[in-house]
């Protein structure tokens, strides 16, 4: 649905005409720390979210003080999943939460603790969303020391996974089980976000301060 817009600050706000109007759709979904929230640098905000592509109603966020919280109705009702991912500090910043596209039951979450100089790279995936157990780290291959700023599943093919790290891209063609770089030319520059362009079989990628990136995988997808 074009018109429906999802926008975050400490709660979720979802718009049904396109941002003319912004109801609230949660209740706090941070642990409301008055010590973080009055830090030179504010905590206590969702700072990702995704909405399945095969189920409108099933949404997922996470937060820069280590929540992650699903809702299975839109947003009405929402279930905390924190304290489900075996080895995540806690309170470390949620850098991503995705949703795939080929299964509902599969998610990644991603944490960073590059503010907290833990640089460990932490990505979790679950073939069991919602309950309660399930969640595997999924980093074998990737730099010991580069924290995970994105994590992307591609489109067409359930087994290629891409991350965006502190160093450059990493691709996985096993479903997260092994991490290999992805070079071309990129840079060893940090990548703060990626998206999978399907129709022209187009990996973008926004760097901290080296610009944007293209790369065609039609070649990855045929590993």
């Amino acid at each position: 649905n074009p018109e429906v817009i999802y926008f975050c600050g400490n709660r979720v706000f979802k718009s049904y005409d396109r941002g003319d109007s912004w109801p609230v759709h949660s209740p706090d979904l941070t642990t409301r720390d008055e010590v973080k929230i009055a830090g030179n640098v504010p905590h206590c905000t969702i700072t990702t979210i995704d909405e399945s592509t095969l189920n409108p109603g099933l949404l997922i966020v996470g937060t820069d003080d280590g929540l992650v919280h699903m809702s299975r109705n839109g947003g009405y009702d929402w279930s905390n999943m924190t304290g489900q991912f075996p080895g995540a500090p806690s309170g470390w910043w949620v850098s991503r939460v995705a949703l795939s596209a080929h299964d509902e039951s599969v998610a990644y979450v991603s944490f960073t603790g590059y503010r907290e100089d833990d640089f460990r790279p932490l990505i979790y995936r679950t073939d069991a969303l919602g309950s309660g157990k399930g969640w595997t780290l999924i980093t074998a291959g990737l730099p010991a020391e580069g924290p995970v700023n994105d994590v992307v599943e591609d489109p067409r093919d359930p087994d290629v996974l891409y991350a965006g790290t502190e160093f450059g891209v990493h691709v996985s063609c096993d479903a997260g089980k092994s991490w290999v770089p992805l070079g071309g030319g990129l840079p060893r520059v940090a990548v703060h976000d990626l998206a999978v362009h399907d129709r022209d079989s187009v990996l973008v990628a926004a760097t901290h301060g080296r610009g944007f990136w293209a790369l065609e995988i039609d070649a990855v997808r045929a590993l």
